[in-house]
This record gives C-alpha cells, sequence and structure tokens, in this order.
C-alpha cells in the first residue's frame, strides 16, 4: 500500500514536470527519445583524426554515450570523471562487452583537444581498458544538431565576455547495437549496478524507464544485495507528516465554522 502510494505521488509530480517541459520546449535539458533509433550514417572524427560513421563506432556492441565539449570547465569534467569511475568499476570487458563515446557538441574542437580530453580521463581508469573502448569525437554542426536532436538532447550556446561556452545537461545515454535509444542515466555520479543493466539490456535491444532522483526518495541502492530497496520509514515519515498537516487544516476550518456559528 506504501509502495503504490509512493508511487502514486510520483507519478504526479512527473507529470507536472512534464507539462512544464512541454510548455517549453527550448528549455535546457533532456527530452527522452527511448526506443529510438539514432542516425547511424553522421559521420564524426575520433581522436586519432580519423572519421567514421556512427554505426562503425558503435561496431554492434552496447555503448555508452556523453554529450560535452574538451574546453568546458563546469558540468563535463564531473560528468566525465564520473564515467571514468565507473568504467572503472564495471563489471563487464571493455571493448568486448561495451563502447563508450563522448561526441562534442562544440564544432570548433577538432582531434587534438579530443585526444587531450580522453588522455585525462583513460588515466583515471586504473584496471585494464583498451583505449579504443572510449573514442572522443568531433564533428561539423549539422552532425551536432542532429545527434542532439535525435537523442532529445537541449542545449545553449552562450557567448559572455567575448567567451563562447554551453549550457547543456548532464546525462549518460545507452545505446542499443542497433542504435537504439535504450535507457538514460541523469546526473554526473552513476552507479556501476545501473550501467551494468542498462547495458545488458541494450544488448539485448531492450528500453528501461530513468530512475527519476525523486524515485530515490522511496529506494536506497544496497550494495550487497546490488539493487534497490524501499525505505518505508522514510515514507511513513512523510504520511505521517501529511495526515497531521491535513489534521490541521481540518481544525483550522471547522475552528472558523464554528465562530461563524456562534455569530
Amino acid at each position: 500500500m506504501l509502495l503504490r502510494l509512493c508511487l502514486l505521488f510520483l507519478t504526479l509530480v512527473s507529470l507536472s514536470i512534464a507539462t512544464q517541459i512541454n510548455n517549453n520546449e527550448q528549455q535546457i535539458g533532456v527530452y527522452e527519445h527511448l526506443g529510438n533509433t539514432i542516425p547511424l550514417n553522421l559521420t564524426f572524427t575520433d581522436e586519432y583524426n580519423k572519421t567514421k560513421t556512427l554505426k562503425e563506432f558503435i561496431r554492434n556492441k552496447p555503448t555508452v554515450l556523453t554529450l560535452n565539449y574538451y574546453s568546458c570547465k563546469a558540468l563535463c569534467s564531473p560528468l566525465l570523471t564520473g564515467v571514468s569511475h565507473v568504467l572503472n568499476k564495471l563489471d563487464l570487458k571493455p571493448y568486448i562487452d561495451y563502447n563508450a563515446l563522448t561526441i562534442s557538441i562544440d564544432p570548433r574542437d577538432n582531434f587534438q583537444t579530443a585526444l587531450a580530453k580522453k588522455q585525462t580521463h583513460i588515466k583515471m581508469i586504473k584496471k585494464p581498458f583498451p583505449p579504443q573502448t572510449w573514442s572522443f569525437l568531433t564533428g561539423t554542426q549539422k552532425n551536432i544538431n542532429k545527434i542532439t536532436d535525435a537523442v532529445g538532447f537541449k542545449y545553449k550556446k552562450r557567448i559572455k565576455d567575448g567567451v563562447i561556452d554551453y549550457l547543456h545537461p548532464g546525462v549518460i545515454i545507452v545505446i542499443s547495437p542497433s542504435g537504439k535509444i535504450s535507457r538514460y542515466l541523469n546526473g554526473v555520479d552513476y552507479l556501476p549496478f545501473d550501467l551494468k543493466l542498462a547495458l545488458l539490456e541494450a544488448k539485448e535491444e531492450r528500453t528501461g524507464p530513468t530512475i527519476a532522483k525523486t524515485l530515490l526518495f522511496c529506494f536506497a541502492y544496497d550494495a550487497k544485495s546490488k539493487t534497490y530497496v524501499f525505505q518505508a520509514e522514510k515514507v511513513i515519515g512523510i504520511l505521517m507528516f501529511l495526515i497531521v498537516a491535513i489534521f490541521f487544516i481540518y481544525l483550522v476550518k471547522t475552528g472558523r465554522k464554528q465562530e461563524k456559528d456562534d455569530e
């Protein structure tokens, strides 16, 4: 019963958020296109100055995709660091079981800036990790627009004091071997369990719902069982608070009604 109430509450919150997003299509954020297929014929250039299609980069493997830019001094660094850390802990074989792609949203980036960024984050992975597993790509504005539109990644270019930067969300997008958008993982800190599950689902060409941050209020990740555990005490606490609040409002209203009757 408590679980149903929690999920009902979260559903209402999600619907409210979705309505607000639909009213402002240009809002910076992630507009999920689960189940859609990305344009695999788009070409990008990797950190070794080799130009290939996305299909060639994916190599018929589940693929972790991030959208960043290589001169970013804000969100990109913690996000890519988060990717490095989760790949370091991931219980799958890199290059054999999955690929990783980072595509720059800045058309001014080139293979040199891509290589410098790759070297920084590859060093953070301490376990055996074939460098070809994770490619850092650059491309034309036209192709950047096509891939960001395909995955629902809304960002904004900003020029301040003559400096160009980009306002954008932080997200991992898991792509299936056929190019289908399988799952979104929001934020900059990722659990190996979540990413492994997403990659295994993608391998089977399945899609999975995004774990909303609000849902984590009701569930906590248990490292031993490697699953999410319902936090009954937290939900009960909120329900008790709501009951007290409703009772207080009832007392106020009945008190006012009694005063009117006495008059």
